[in-house]
């Protein structure tokens, strides 16, 4: 057999090698959609369907670590040493350890965080003093966005490490304003912003809104309301019951100071 014969015969061996590690790729393609498609139904029946950060995550880990076993067949079938390579990762990771503490660290306390699940996906919380809705966990950061628009993507350790409020977990959320009126007026405006807290919906009925007079000073009284809302209506009741008061005492000619 002459060289061009076995150069003939080392690329049709090869060749068929390759289009078979093409092939694996494919079908590893076709499986780790079929399989999120698969898993995905089943989660939907689960207890964990409305977790959308722990179905995401658990997708994303089962994509990954199709698309592993896949390269690894596929190098398998080019003849690569697999074993060797597995083997090396032992120390490999040990020195990529070091190098990746804090990715490992975020990593971790992902895993915690969807563990514990002190929050979910479209929850309000606060962490670090960023207020927003949470969009996204992945394995090394969180994301949410704050009510001021802002995408706040911040290291899963950081928020695993911080106090973290969930105001999406309360059944119910207090307001508080605080306003002045004459001394003279107390008793009608008192009367006047209990009929203006009465007529909003969003304001709970129990527990009933307080009324408090805290301070009479230089002929003006300082009285400070008290009002519960659902936590969805929190935002828009806070920025406008102090109109709606203001407008009310306007009304029955009454001034605030």
């Amino acid at each position: 057999m002459n060289q061009i014969d076995i150069l003939k015969a080392y690329m049709v061996e090869h060749a068929i090698r390759w289009l078979a590690a093409v092939a694996i790729i494919l079908i590893g393609i076709l499986v780790s959609r079929l399989s999120k498609r698969w898993l995905t139904a089943v989660l939907n029946r689960s207890r964990i369907r409305d977790d959308l950060l722990l179905k995401s995550f658990f997708l994303r880990s089962i994509a990954l670590t199709i698309a592993a076993a896949t390269a690894l067949a596929a190098l398998a079938n080019l003849g690569v040493e697999v074993i060797s390579i597995v083997a090396g990762l032992g120390v490999t990771g040990l020195i990529l350890g070091f190098a990746l503490r804090d990715t490992l660290s975020n990593f971790a306390a992902g895993l915690l965080l969807l563990i514990y699940r002190p929050f979910r996906a479209g929850h309000l919380i606060e962490v670090e003093t960023a207020q927003g809705v949470v969009e996204e966990l992945t394995i090394v950061n969180m994301q949410m966005t704050t009510t001021d628009g802002v995408r706040v993507i911040m290291p899963n350790s950081r928020v695993w490490g911080s106090k973290i409020v969930n105001y999406s977990l309360s059944k119910r959320r207090r307001l508080e304003l605080i306003l002045k009126v004459r001394e003279e007026d107390l008793e009608l405006a008192m009367g006047v912003i209990q009929a203006a807290l009465s007529d909003d919906a969003r304001v709970l009925r129990t527990p009933e809104p307080l009324l408090r007079v805290t301070g009479i000073s230089d002929s003006a009284a300082t009285l400070s309301i008290w009002a519960w809302t659902h936590p969805q209506d929190f935002q828009t009741v806070s920025s406008d019951e102090y109109l709606r008061i203001s407008n009310e005492l306007r009304k029955a000619e009454l001034q605030i100071l």
